[in-house]
């Protein structure tokens, strides 16, 4: 006589054991597809409470020497499922026109409608439009400034369409509480936002720290002595092969990472023979009291940098992702790249598509 198999109801399953299913899944588009199911899986799962995401590849196209951009069906890559996702950009209203493209993105991409800088995001449709800026941005990149900066109005752009001779630039900060742009000329590079300050370098240079309110310049602290030109062809010195200096915050710190990798000669070293050199900033307020200090390990977290920007995560348990590790795209080839620290090797990252770069999507 065989057993009768007892139908079960998964619309009840215990909400504390779908949460905790929710908070484990490796991806959104997961998550998503658990709310959907039903009622009661849905309240089980609120958006408000997503799981940890970790970033996709965004797939770019050359629309020209140097320029890249979208399309109406964008492709996204997961390293954490191995999957291709296809999401429509398409937007009646407001309508999407210029992509903006330079870095990495949070959660929404963004766009330029004649002089009005716009905010999109693929996953919930949500649209977001500050108010004008006094002055025209040509090529504008993000800056990070945190997990949710739509959510919190908290955007740093930077035009990087800069006239190089002249050195003019501009840094805009829009106030989320004024609800009005801050906006600084300027010759910027690589570029972070920690506690309401602006912080901007380039390799072989000071960094300069503003206060993001008012403009005012607060303090130069000199590059760590890798980078000094002193030693420029100095024994041993690699000062002269130093390709970026990134700046990105960190477990409530911010870093300095000096990518070395020979590009300047006839025959360019490959893309594998990189190293990073990392540093952690002692920030003091008083002046000419802070400074760079070389450290060699990144513990758990993980630092992902695309052209001019980059942000931290920290890892977790089959996230697709390496503890300790630099995830960063080529300028020249726009494929990914791993670099272990502890090892000192590099090794490419599987992706399809032929140009990409960091999207961290959220809801």
């Amino acid at each position: 006589m065989s057993e009768e198999v007892e139908e079960r109801n998964w619309s009840e399953l215990p909400p504390e054991l779908l949460h905790l299913i929710a908070k484990k899944l490796p991806d959104l588009v997961d998550f998503i597809r658990l709310r959907a199911v039903c009622s009661s899986w849905r309240s089980s799962a609120p958006l408000s409470d997503p799981p940890q995401q970790f970033p996709w590849l965004l797939e770019l196209f050359k629309r020209g020497y140097g320029f890249y951009t979208v399309t109406k069906r964008q492709r996204f890559y997961s390293l954490s499922t191995g999957k291709t996702l296809t999401i429509p950009l398409r937007n009646k209203k407001p309508k999407l026109r210029t992509f903006v493209e330079g870095g990495v993105y949070s959660g929404y991409l963004p766009f330029l409608e004649y002089s009005n800088l716009s905010f999109f995001n693929p996953l919930t449709r949500d649209f977001f439009s500050p108010p004008l800026m006094k002055n025209w941005y040509l090529a504008p990149w993000m800056v990070w400034t945190g997990t949710d900066p739509i959510h919190n109005r908290t955007i740093v752009v930077v035009d990087r369409d800069l006239d190089i001779f002249n050195e003019i630039g501009a840094w805009a900060f829009y106030d989320p509480v004024r609800k009005k742009w801050v906006e600084k000329k300027g010759y910027f590079y690589q570029c972070c936002y920690w506690q309401g300050m602006f912080f901007s370098t380039r390799v072989h240079e000071p960094t300069e720290v503003f206060d993001a309110h008012t403009k005012e310049l607060l303090q130069e602290i000199p590059p760590p002595e890798i980078e000094s030109r002193e030693n420029w062809y100095g024994k041993g010195s690699v000062s002269h092969l130093l390709r970026k200096s990134y700046l990105v915050v960190s477990s409530g710190v911010i870093l300095r990472v000096v990518w070395h990798h020979d590009c300047w000669h006839e025959k360019e070293k490959p893309i594998e023979e990189s190293v990073f050199y990392i540093y952690r900033l002692d920030f003091e307020r008083a002046e000419n009291k802070s400074r760079w200090v070389q450290i060699y390990h990144l513990g758990d977290q993980i630092l992902f940098f695309g052209e001019m920007n980059g942000f931290s995560m920290t890892a977790r348990p089959n996230c697709g992702f390496s503890k300790g590790c630099i995830y960063f795209i080529d300028p020249r080839e726009r494929k990914p790249y791993m670099y272990d620290v502890l090892a000192g090797t590099v090794e490419k990252v599987p992706c399809p598509f032929e140009n990409c770069t960091w999207f961290l999507p959220s809801l």
